[in-house]
């Protein structure tokens, strides 16, 4: 099959570190398959909810990527360029089981393709699920859930489809930072694609990201707008463009921070003509 720009986009915006990676919502799991052949991460997930679905794709994965098999003879080269590991589950994306694999296990959860709202129940579920997990492990059944224990962990590269500016205010509030962000365009549509992590700082060892300091999630973007050259400033004013007229045939009932909205995106456009 065809790999779409995003999930090209979003494949180079995986680096090095993680542990485990999570394709979520992988319907044919290209993205997943592209992680594999490049050895991304010791163990690399696919995760959907559409049974018969998986089960092609199992198929698919055992073929094309059989598992390495435990042997006492594995060469040097085996031994010091290990290869991926794969796991398909047909189970809710807000279940993953994160936890069983550790307190220390770095995990990426990668979610494209979905619509804004359920992203936002998404990863909030992700995240609240992860540390109930632990507290139960643990044996703390205070009930209160403290997210910021276990940060640095749990990382997540989301593409939603529509309603950017409802996810990146939710995530901001959930506590999520900024990794890396990137604006891409195909098919006359735009797309944000959002690096973030429950830590404050970035490991050189597992981003590919401009920056190794997490940043506040802005709910209008920040470094996607940042070092821009002359084609790019243009798709970014025609995003900009795009995404003001949208907000702006809103009526003022149905969205009541219209104009804050609007105003955001219309400071970050004039910067742009500057």
């Amino acid at each position: 099959m065809k790999i779409s720009q995003r999930l090209q986009q979003i494949n180079r915006m995986v680096g090095p570190g993680y542990d485990h990676i999570w394709d979520c919502c992988c319907d044919h799991g290209l993205l997943g398959m592209l992680l594999l052949q490049r050895n991304a991460a010791p163990k690399v997930h696919f995760v959907d909810c559409v049974m018969p679905l998986m089960q092609q794709l199992s198929l698919e994965l055992a073929r094309f990527f059989p598992q390495p098999s435990i042997s006492n003879t594995q060469n040097a080269e085996q031994q010091a360029n290990p290869q991926s590991e794969w796991q398909v589950h047909c189970l809710d994306v807000a279940a993953l089981p994160l936890a069983q694999y550790g307190k220390q296990a770095k995990h990426l959860v990668i979610i494209a393709g979905v619509g804004g709202e359920l992203l936002v129940e998404l990863v909030c579920s992700i995240v609240i699920n992860q540390q109930t997990q632990h507290d139960t492990q643990s044996g703390n059944d205070s009930g209160n859930h403290n997210l910021s224990q276990g940060r640095g962990q749990l990382e997540f590269i989301l593409c939603p489809v529509h309603h950017n500016y409802h996810v990146r205010s939710a995530l901001a509030e959930l506590g999520l930072k900024l990794k890396d962000e990137y604006l891409l365009e195909e098919n006359q549509r735009f797309y944000e694609i959002l690096h973030l992590t429950q830590a404050n700082a970035c490991s050189k060892t597992n981003t590919s990201s401009k920056t190794n300091q997490a940043v506040p999630l802005s709910a209008t973007g920040s470094i996607m707008w940042q070092g821009l050259n002359a084609d790019k400033t243009n798709q970014a004013k025609r995003y900009l463009d795009q995404t003001i007229g949208h907000y702006q045939r809103i009526p003022e009932h149905r969205m009541p921070n219209k104009s804050q909205i609007v105003a955001a995106y219309q400071h970050i456009l004039q910067q742009l003509n500057c």
